[in-house]
């Protein structure tokens, strides 16, 4: 790596192919992805990166905000020469996509918002700010227990131990600072942006779960219609983490939606 690493950790499977950059959500880390990698690697030129704070990624900026996360995807695009994008983004990962979206409108060619937050309640504002609280007082592993509750069916937590293990450690392995940031960043920002989603001008999908709690239907729908022509989808009988525990129908939405929007010559049909 030599004496002046590069700060981002990821992942690039290269190649001329349209590129896609996937961002994972508060607490995980590009691994999340296995599966969108696997499903569209043959198209696209997938790159996945480690969030600032998470993985093998720098730490955030004790001041950091959004556009931080933003400009670090920036500039792992500069890093690879990438002009354009289509970004995916997943929970707070959807956050820092829209951050991108407002900052650096020239190099977005497509935006995905997967299982993203959107005018909260202040009621449910308050809870999340609480969670953080939590992180503050007793680490990363304070509340990764409900968490994993919230993100995943019962029926996938006792059918995958091993993976729900891992995640519990990866969790609470994660370094203090780091995911404290970006948590308070994650329990506050929903609104990041909210009078600019009309300046949103390329092709938009605004997806989740119809049971994910925090990331409700509502709210995606809600997100969608402040983006023109933003497409809203809802997953049928999907939580949180649809991306694990429902990767053949999410893969399908991205790879019909994606086909929409790039020259790649892939269809839905061929997710299966």
């Amino acid at each position: 790596m030599g004496a002046n690493p590069f700060p981002t950790a990821y992942e690039d499977t290269g190649g001329d192919n349209p590129p896609v950059i996937l961002i994972h959500g508060v607490g995980l880390s590009q691994a999340m992805w296995s599966a969108q990698k696997t499903a569209l690697q043959d198209a696209y030129r997938v790159i996945t990166l480690d969030m600032l704070g998470h993985g093998g990624s720098a730490a955030p900026a004790a001041d950091a905000g959004l556009d931080d996360y933003a400009d670090q995807v920036a500039d792992l695009m500069d890093h690879l020469a990438i002009d354009k994008a289509v970004l995916i983004g997943f929970s707070m990962g959807a956050l820092v996509a829209r951050a991108f979206a407002f900052r650096f409108p020239g190099r977005l060619s497509g935006l995905i918002l997967l299982n993203g937050v959107f005018d909260r309640s202040e009621a449910v504002r308050a809870t999340i700010l609480g969670r953080v609280d939590e992180v503050r007082q007793a680490g990363p592993a304070a509340n990764a227990d409900a968490a994993i509750e919230r993100w995943f069916t019962p029926q996938f937590r006792a059918a995958q131990p091993g993976y729900i293990a891992d995640l519990r450690a990866h969790m609470a392995g994660n370094d203090h600072h780091g995911y404290l940031t970006s948590y308070g960043l994650f329990a506050s920002q929903d609104n990041f942006g909210a009078d600019r989603l009309g300046e949103i001008a390329v092709p938009t999908l605004v997806a989740t779960g119809e049971f994910d709690v925090g990331s409700t239907p509502e709210m995606t729908r809600k997100l969608a219609a402040r983006i023109p022509g933003a497409q809203a989808e809802v997953i049928a009988h999907a939580r949180h983490m649809m991306p694990v525990e429902m990767p053949e129908e999410t893969n399908a939405l991205l790879l019909g939606y994606l086909a929409t929007i790039t020259q790649a010559p892939i269809t839905a049909g061929e997710a299966s």
